[in-house]
């Protein structure tokens, strides 16, 4: 009877054991591996998209280039063929947005992506700032766009567009988080990847 009882102990105890095994490597499953299910694979427009977990990755040309949002989230954002045709083909862009705005670090952050990502494909884009401040960033205005480097204005507004407005671009945005999703559409459009 006692051997009886053990042996309905021990099978208690390795029940107990093993369950707790489950639940540890459950935790470390999902932290090293998420909770995403699938192969992260998309295709748009014959470019084949990997969701990396924070951003999408599509090989453009042969060389990498990573965006926020996936094309079809960022398509409704209007961009006149004129706007891409002046940003394509280019060596340099210049980004600029006022000193004082509001959401100077959503435009920062898309300024600074858009750089990262147009670097790749040997165009450099040079940030600054519509006035004088006192970190000695660049002074650029829209008087500064030309035919070969563009200026892109990144500012707050009552819509999310981007627009020409005399030979500058305007990338205007309602809410802060579209300042990222215009910089992937206005790179969707340089990199041909939304036609």
């Amino acid at each position: 009877m006692r051997k009886h009882v053990e042996r309905v102990e021990r099978k208690k105890k390795l029940m107990v054991y093993f369950m707790g095994i489950v639940m540890v490597s459950s935790v470390f499953g999902v932290i090293f591996f998420g909770f995403t299910s699938g192969s992260g694979k998309l295709k748009y427009n014959d470019f084949k998209f990997l969701n990396k977990g924070s951003y999408w990755s599509a090989n453009v040309d042969g060389k990498e280039a990573r965006f926020t949002y996936f094309p079809a989230d960022v398509e409704q954002i209007k961009v006149d063929d004129i706007i891409i045709s002046r940003l394509k083909n280019t060596i340099e862009i210049d980004v600029t947005s006022d000193f004082n705005e509001t959401n100077v670090e959503e435009i920062a952050l898309a300024q600074y992506q858009m750089g990262i990502v147009l670097n790749n494909f040997d165009v450099f884009v040079r940030q600054g700032l519509s006035s004088e401040n006192e970190n000695n960033i660049p002074i650029i205005t829209c008087n500064d766009s030309t035919n070969f480097i563009p200026v892109v204005y990144f500012k707050s507004g009552n819509e999310t567009n981007v627009y020409m407005e005399d030979n500058c671009i305007v990338a205007e945005s309602s809410r802060n988080e579209d300042f990222v999703a215009i910089k992937d559409r206005l790179l969707y459009g340089i990199l041909g990847i939304i036609q």
